[in-house]
């Protein structure tokens, strides 16, 4: 196995450092594990209503400890793609819950006599 550059390792790291808001802001909606790879959902809110951004993410161990990337080596697609497939379908789950909250607001509002 080719041990990855301290130059390279460096620039992991500091391209995958978390941004400060999305630290503090919220919480994820979901997050999907399929070995060392998971998809991170989050909720955003909008004018339009709710929506949704997935981050992808590798964790892997090195001399100086573990680190998370977004780079996936080619022989780990097919869990990338079962993984996407889980973290659609827990997708669905949330839009539907979304929904069903939106409805029920809704349902609750006062109605004209």
């Amino acid at each position: 196995m080719v041990e990855p550059s301290t130059k390279r390792s460096s620039t992991i790291k500091k391209a995958h450092t978390p941004a400060p808001e999305r630290e503090t802001a919220h919480k994820p909606a979901a997050t999907i594990r399929v070995s060392n790879l998971k998809c991170v959902l989050w909720r955003n809110e909008s004018a339009k209503g709710p929506w949704y951004v997935a981050d992808l993410v590798r964790t892997f161990k090195d001399e100086s400890g573990f680190h998370e990337t977004n780079k996936v080596p080619a022989d780990d697609l097919l869990k990338v793609a079962f993984l996407a497939q889980q973290a659609y379908a827990q997708l669905q789950e949330l839009k539907a819950g979304d929904r069903a909250a939106s409805q029920h607001e809704f349902d609750d509002a006062p109605q004209p006599e």
